[in-house]
């Protein structure tokens, strides 16, 4: 996808949604909530609940929300709560350069496992809806390039495996997204563009696919990305609580 369809799709207006809110909407993530909130303008967008900090794994969501879950509810009455983690999961950060945190099934089963005890602590709430959304694509190399890292070779083949982990870890979104009955907007399809059919699935990297120049560095979305991912995230929040 290019700018210029980003910004077609952004001169769709949004519909006010009809009757009453029923439903909170909240988005529990990581810095990726700073840089899609920060364009939050009318008010329907406004409704909607940031609860984001950067770096912020599936286990520190979790644990974030066993600490506030009950106290947050109170405040807000009734909440549709989107959980957008994952990112911080897949990637370690050493403070300026991110690398690959495992080529093992232990960040994926973590994730998972996190995932489900979020789902059996919000049983206790049965007036919320809950919602997991899809992980954004990101790039490793992407990143360490726009930090402008010496030896930047070495992230070509991380950027292999972060996409096999990615692909699976969205897999298990969609199939806990069908037990809730919840959906998550398709952030990847804002990025995607057509793939050289001569690589194999193991040689295709990220950047085959995705355009990460949409992309202010590799992970977090620039402007219009951004604009674009509040607004699937604000439709899909008309969607389930009004």
């Amino acid at each position: 996808m290019t700018e210029y369809i980003l910004l077609k799709f952004l001169r769709e207006p949004i519909v006010p949604p009809p009757g009453q809110r029923l439903l909170t909407p909240v988005v529990l993530t990581d810095s990726k909530g700073y840089w899609v909130s920060k364009h939050c303008t009318i008010p329907t967008e406004n409704t909607i609940k940031w609860w984001f900090r950067s770096g912020r794994t599936s286990t520190q969501g979790l644990e974030w929300l066993h600490s506030n879950l009950d106290s947050k509810i109170g405040q807000l009455d009734n909440i549709s709560l989107y959980i957008w983690l994952g990112t911080c999961d897949l990637t370690s950060y050493d403070g300026k350069y991110i690398s690959l945190r495992s080529e093992e099934k232990d960040t994926i089963k973590t994730l998972t496992d996190n995932n489900q005890h979020i789902i059996e602590l919000f049983r206790n709430y049965p007036g919320c809806k809950l919602t997991f959304l899809q992980l954004p694509p990101y790039s490793i190399y992407a990143w360490n390039k726009y930090k402008q890292h010496p030896e930047l070779k070495q992230f070509i083949e991380q950027d292999i495996k972060l996409l096999k982990q990615y692909t699976e870890i969205n897999e298990h979104i969609g199939n806990l997204n069908r037990t809730l009955g919840s959906i998550t907007p398709n952030f990847a399809s804002d990025i995607y563009h057509k793939v050289n059919k001569k690589k194999s699935d193991n040689k295709r990297k990220a950047s085959d696919q995705y355009n990460f120049n949409l992309n202010r560095d590799g992970i977090h979305p620039d402007t219009n990305l951004a604009r674009v991912w509040l607004r699937k995230i604000t439709k899909q929040a008309i969607f389930d609580c009004w």
